[in-house]
């Protein structure tokens, strides 16, 4: 293996930047994690509300929610970015790759959140909320103050997982020529014809490495979420 063919300055800025320092194009890991950043905080929110509304008895609410997370969970990410991408222009309107992209995975996230939301608040005990409600809050007042604080630590290890395999679904980006970390890879590889192990080991490493990092970041929210515990009882 020929690591250091790969292993050039001009390599790793490529794959770490793209071509930010020679004519200001942002890609690489940089735009993945733009990418995947920005999902992922899109996703919690609207799927934090679809979460709420699948909860909720009335059905007016949850049958549109349930609906949208049945069908966004049983289509395959890949035929949304296509998509994203390909049906806006039949109706007059033009969507960015990375738009597309931003869009297809956000929503796609945003399914499954749903879903981890609405089980963190099936978890919260009865009688939280039943406390709640003696203390004179609404319902809307018990669930804001009471019951989504509880639930939220109950949804972090699951929130992880999801988080993850937002930043690793960013490498779709490539199927629509966006140069997202993996396709600069892919270029990389192209030019140097005799390296493509060295190549995907290199961007095997630098997903690992990242997605390593938010996972350490949620179990931290979880660790104060005990300290927290302790703090009380004592």
């Amino acid at each position: 293996m020929d690591w250091a063919r790969v292993w050039t300055g001009r390599n790793w800025e490529r794959l770490l930047v793209g071509n930010l320092f020679t004519n200001g194009e942002v890609g690489g890991l940089l735009l993945t994690m733009e990418i995947g950043l920005l999902a992922i905080i899109l996703s919690t929110v609207l799927g934090a509300l679809l979460g709420i509304l699948r909860h909720s008895r009335r059905r007016l609410l949850w049958v549109p929610a349930a609906a949208y997370i049945e069908t966004l969970r049983n289509i395959p990410l890949l035929i949304l970015v296509f998509w994203a991408y390909f049906v806006p222009p039949y109706f007059g309107v033009q969507t960015s790759k990375f738009g597309s992209v931003l869009g297809a995975l956000t929503l796609f996230t945003a399914a499954y959140i749903a879903e981890v939301v609405r089980g963190g608040l099936l978890a919260v005990p009865p009688g939280v909320v039943d406390a709640g409600r003696a203390l004179g809050l609404s319902r809307s007042q018990n669930q804001l103050r009471v019951v989504l604080p509880i639930a939220f630590f109950n949804m972090i290890p699951a929130l992880s997982g999801r988080y993850v395999v937002a930043i690793k679904n960013t490498s779709l980006a490539f199927l629509i020529g966006l140069s997202d970390l993996t396709e600069v890879g892919k270029e990389i590889s192209n030019v140097l014809m005799t390296s493509p192990v060295e190549v995907y080991v290199t961007l095997m490493l630098i997903y690992f490495s990242v997605n390593t990092l938010i996972s350490h970041a949620m179990r931290l929210i979880e660790t104060r979420r005990r300290f927290g515990r302790i703090f009380v009882r004592l």
